[in-house]
């Protein structure tokens, strides 16, 4: 299970459908249920648009967003 999701990543994404796949992908190791946490999650990000230039890559470069960067944009399961 991630310790955070990328919110941009998300955004980046055209439809609720694909955003919610790749929420389950990134979730898929989680032992607890996650479909409320997902629909939960998919309606706090409608009405929400990417801001250019906020996002840097991760020390790691697997896509999620680095400590440095503004944990208010993170989401946490």
């Amino acid at each position: 299970m991630p310790d955070e999701i990328n919110i941009d990543e998300l955004l980046e994404l055209e439809s609720e459908e694909e955003r919610s796949r790749k929420i389950q992908g990134l979730l898929k190791s989680c032992g607890k249920p996650v479909e409320d946490f997902i629909q939960e999650l998919l309606a706090k990000l409608q009405g929400l648009h990417r801001q250019p230039g906020l996002r840097q890559p991760s020390p790691s470069h697997d896509g999620s967003l680095s400590p440095l960067q503004d944990r208010a944009r993170t989401a946490h399961p």
